[in-house]
């Protein structure tokens, strides 16, 4: 009976100490939350070896995450596939992404594996075989908040890559990279190694409208609005933005809200305005706008619960990819 209890103590305080080395690593405290990881990874916790080779990548101590990233790999955790992250972003030459595919011989397939594997060996080999769906994927990977220390530069040339083969939602995604909006929603990109070159983003929004994405139509509509006198055609972008949001652009939606709501043009309209905020919720603060607007109807309510439901994703409920590993 003493042995169970203590076995439910121990697993109790794995448990507690994962929580506690998750909210330091939310709240930017990288070394309380090594911490809490070495502690654990010290005494042969594998779990726990992984998540401390992660938070040291964090920290920018490449050296001490690859050997506890390897040191999971050899006890048969998922280290590996974290080393060939790193390994990936490192690689100079074909020697290089050959390690890389090595790394991952033994990783359980799955879409980051698999990208992994397939865009290494197109580089590895100077082929061009890979899917643009591996491509993008892979610069999903190295941009958004998948991994403890993303790369931009390696993320624009992945998407770079993945645009040239055809893919639509990368070529928005380059659209975005090339122009520096104010607009919030346009993108998530912030990426000073391409410049603000807004014919360049034009091009790519228009081929990505071609190839039907109604989110890049939308931005490009903005584009033509907004820009400079040689890109300004704001009737035309106005009807495009009409369309995107017609064709169940959320994008487009928010947009043709604020084009009605200010009268920009299109004749002001504050009924359709609020129409085209409806379709928009999607955006965590249109949620709040409409809350807000309804005031204390009933309608108001089912606008504030989804705001505070997505507030809270936004900000405590991160949606970790690579990260962690429960110990």
């Amino acid at each position: 009976m003493k042995i169970l209890l203590f076995l439910a103590m121990a697993l109790s305080l794995f448990a507690s100490d994962y929580n506690k080395m998750k909210t330091s690593f939310d709240k930017g405290d990288i070394n309380r939350a090594i911490s809490y990881a070495r502690s654990n990874a010290m005494h042969g916790n594998i779990e726990a070896m992984y998540d401390l080779g992660l938070l040291y990548y964090a920290k920018g101590s490449t050296k001490e995450a690859k050997t506890w990233l390897g040191r999971s790999a050899k006890n048969d955790g998922k280290g590996a596939l974290g080393v060939a992250i790193i390994l990936f972003v490192e690689v100079k030459n074909s020697a290089g992404y050959k390690k890389v595919m090595e790394e991952l011989i033994n990783v359980p397939k799955g879409e980051i594996r698999d990208a992994l594997m397939d865009v290494s060996r197109d580089l590895a080999n100077k082929r061009d075989d890979a899917s643009a769906e591996s491509y993008l994927r892979l610069a999903d990977l190295y941009y958004y908040d998948k991994i403890v220390h993303p790369n931009l530069s390696v993320a624009i040339y992945l998407m770079k890559q993945a645009a040239r083969k055809g893919d639509a939602k990368a070529k928005e995604l380059m659209g975005d990279a090339y122009w520096r909006s104010n607009y919030t929603v346009d993108t998530l990109i912030v990426a000073p190694q391409v410049g603000n070159a807004l014919n360049v983003a034009l091009e790519y929004y228009r081929d990505a409208s071609n190839l039907g994405n109604y989110d890049a139509m939308a931005k490009l509509g903005k584009l033509h609005i907004v820009g400079p006198r040689n890109l300004r055609r704001i009737q035309y972008g106005v009807e495009l933005i009409l369309k995107a949001a017609n064709e169940g652009s959320d994008v487009g939606a928010l947009m043709a809200a604020e084009l009605y709501q200010n009268g920009q043009g299109v004749v002001a309209n504050y009924n359709t305005s609020l129409e085209w905020y409806k379709k928009a919720t999607s955006f965590c603060e249109v949620n709040n706008f409409l809350a807000k607007t309804y005031g204390a109807s009933e309608e108001a309510i089912g606008y504030k619960e989804a705001y505070e439901k997505c507030s809270e994703e936004g900000s405590v409920k991160r949606r970790y990819h690579i990260l962690f590993e429960v110990f």
